[in-house]
């Protein structure tokens, strides 16, 4: 039976593609990816994320040209497939991939295909109890080998419900969700606290009055659960910074360019 792995990330559609010529079975299974980040951004118009994503999120035109690309070809290449090719979603508990779970069950709620699902976060209780990941990108060729006797076929029942909470979600313009035992609606301000938490204590340790962004970013994403842009941060640091809770020195253009002051109170 031919299978379609439909991914998160370019690094576990990377990982399912090594492992999937590793056992020789190229000829029956290929892997897409939907290129994108869930847990950020509005969702209640392709032109409207699109947007959002170009002023904030996307760099440069070599990350908005593979966005694009990849958009177009999934919107080319999921209609097309032949009914008698299972469909499989790979993902873990985290806001990004839960929602885009939802997402992928909306185009195929009313297809012929039979989906499965691969939970990353369930399997690794079976397979390495004591590993824990933020996303399934996380996990290399061998563990998502192993993982492929987790999956599940969802009921009919199953991908309605999922396609309709996709459209719920639609229905709300939030830019940032995390994930809480569930899909949870935030304000873009959720994580400032542990972004100030993190720069005081690398001030403290470092004994230096400027640091790198990046090292903050870092030391949040160490903090916190859930899967969440490196741009997303970067976003909120600039809004600290116009608060008063930052002083940047440098092109702010460009994370390796410049340096914060932690200033705040």
């Amino acid at each position: 039976m031919a299978i379609l792995h439909i991914t998160f990330s370019l690094s576990t559609q990377g990982g399912l593609k090594q492992a999937i010529r590793q056992k020789k079975l190229q000829r029956e299974e290929s892997v897409i990816c939907v290129n994108d980040i869930f847990s950020i951004g509005p969702l209640t118009s392709p032109e409207e994320r699109k947007n959002w994503l170009n002023t904030y999120i996307l760099k440069d035109v070599d990350e908005r040209e593979l966005f694009e690309d990849m958009q177009k070809d999934w919107a080319k290449k999921i209609p097309a497939i032949p009914c008698d090719v299972d469909v499989w979603i790979w993902y873990s508990q985290n806001s990004h991939e839960e929602i885009g779970l939802r997402f992928v069950m909306s185009e195929f709620a009313n297809k012929c295909n039979m989906v499965f699902g691969i939970d990353a976060t369930e399997g690794l209780k079976r397979i390495q109890s004591n590993m824990s990941i933020r996303h399934t990108g996380e996990l290399s060729a061998n563990i998502l080998m192993k993982l492929r006797a987790d999956a599940k076929r969802f009921s009919v029942e199953e991908e309605n419900r999922l396609a309709k909470e996709w459209q719920a979600l639609q229905q709300n313009p939030s830019t940032l969700r995390t994930w809480q035992d569930g899909i949870v609606h935030a304000d873009e301000s959720a994580f400032d606290a542990v972004i100030i938490e993190c720069a005081k204590r690398i001030h403290e340790a470092k004994a230096e009055e400027w640091i790198s962004p990046a090292r903050i970013i870092g030391e949040t994403f160490g903090s916190i659960d859930d899967y969440i842009s490196e741009a997303f941060m970067e976003k909120r640091i600039f809004a600290l910074a116009k608060q008063g809770q930052f002083e940047i020195e440098g092109d702010p253009t460009d994370m390796h360019t410049y340096q914060l002051k932690y200033i705040g109170q």
